[in-house]
């Protein structure tokens, strides 16, 4: 059986610092049979010299081509439409391909020709190269209603039939960040029970500052819903309450000079149309009794649980732009169900540490100075506590088994 040509496209905008181990991860595999098409997005950062010295070494095997986008997924339509090959596989220019996967797709896709795309496991890998984990693979066998919960294929562990992809369409270019998303429910959605998985590890999808699955993080959530509600009628609100989390977990520590509460209405106006009426109604109830969003001030927030407990750590986060305010205070509840004492440990980031004891249950309010200055900065405070208490140990009716130090009431600054 003759070999055939795999086509692998690579979309690419200012990545140099990765791209030379992303092409050679393809034309150094096993299987020499492929060619490598790069289209960059006009980068600033160098890539271009470095296409030109790597296409000195791979000759023909590497073509690129260098053009204003809308996109990576402009660029990955572009590049599609110049592959020779009867396989395509994708590969953004920060990641990388496992020894021998192109050898691995091309074997199992000739082994069953009713197949028409594969994919494989994945890790995540950082800047560095190092392993963080292993991408939540699931085979293709898994109900594609499980999609819902989101995409359970590793992007560049993927090698499609090019036949297929004609069938299938181009990348939907509307689509900011979740256009590959959108494409596996396409084709599981117009090849059932066509689609195949290699057990070996394929592929190394690298996380780092300025890839978009963490730099668009509300994109990221706003585009999956859209692709869930438009394959499968309804998404969870898991990928509501995700994003809000972290909505929670980065402020004020951001570059959104918008308010908390700013930034969470400019969030729902967007995903209304996405979501059932019910349930956006539900969503807005429960969002009306989150602590978290009461609490928040102009670039101040305390990171309590959404029903305003804390459970034996507590961080202050206060942003300032200019001159800050002289303190920040912070009222708590220690609303014990039995009395007793709680330690505080109270530490900054200049490493002084701070410690008291009060008594419980009670109310008492916690001051942090902030140093004297005319510059703009950030500071944050860390409170912990050994001392707790566990609801359902307390009341028979609860189902409560968090450990739970104090409630924050209160938060603001003194001028």
């Amino acid at each position: 059986m003759s070999e055939p040509l795999v086509s692998v496209v690579m979309p690419s905008l200012n990545q140099a610092q990765f791209l030379e181990a992303a092409v050679r991860s393809v034309l150094e595999q096993s299987y020499d049979h492929v060619e490598l098409i790069v289209v960059d997005g006009m980068s600033t950062d160098g890539s271009i010299d470095l296409l030109v010295t790597l296409q000195k070494e791979f000759s023909d095997k590497l073509q690129w081509v260098c053009q204003k986008d809308t996109g990576p997924a402009q660029a990955l339509n572009h590049a599609m439409t110049l592959t020779q090959g009867d396989i395509v596989g994708w590969l953004n220019s920060d990641d990388e391909y496992a020894p021998e996967a192109i050898e691995r797709a091309v074997e199992y896709l000739q082994r069953m020709p009713n197949h028409q795309m594969v994919y494989g496991f994945g890790h995540h890998i950082n800047a560095a190269g190092e392993l963080l984990d292993t991408y939540p693979t699931k085979p293709p066998s898994t109900p594609i209603d499980a999609f819902a919960n989101g995409s359970f294929i590793c992007q560049p562990t993927v090698f499609m039939r090019k036949k297929a992809l004609e069938q299938v369409g181009p990348l939907d270019e509307t689509i900011k960040t979740a256009f590959d998303f959108d494409l596996w429910l396409r084709f599981f959605k117009r090849f059932p029970r066509q689609i195949g998985h290699i057990r070996r590890m394929q592929a190394y999808s690298r996380l780092h500052a300025s890839c978009m699955t963490r730099r668009l993080r509300k994109q990221v959530a706003i585009d999956g819903l859209m692709v869930v509600a438009k394959h499968l009628g309804t998404a969870p609100d898991h990928w509501i309450w995700t994003h809000i989390d972290e909505m929670c977990e980065h402020y004020p520590f951001v570059d959104d000079a918008l308010p908390l509460n700013k930034q969470l209405e400019a969030f729902l106006k967007e995903i209304r149309p996405l979501v059932a009426a019910d349930k956006f109604r539900d969503l807005i109830e429960k969002l009306k009794k989150d602590y978290r969003f009461g609490l928040a001030g102009p670039q101040l927030f305390a990171s309590v649980q959404p029903d305003g407990w804390v459970s034996k750590h507590l961080t202050v986060k206060y942003r300032w732009e200019g001159k800050p305010a002289s303190a920040i205070l912070v009222s708590c509840n220690a609303n014990w169900p039995v009395p007793g004492k709680m330690h505080l440990k109270v530490s900054t980031p200049s490493g002084h540490v701070q410690k008291s004891s009060v008594e419980v249950p009670s109310e008492f309010v916690l001051s942090f100075d902030v140093p004297e200055t005319d510059k703009s900065g950030y500071i944050m405070w860390t409170i912990e506590t050994s001392q707790s208490f566990v609801p359902s140990k307390h009341d028979k009716k609860s189902t409560d088994n968090r450990k739970l130090s104090f409630t924050v009431t209160g938060l603001k600054v003194r001028p």
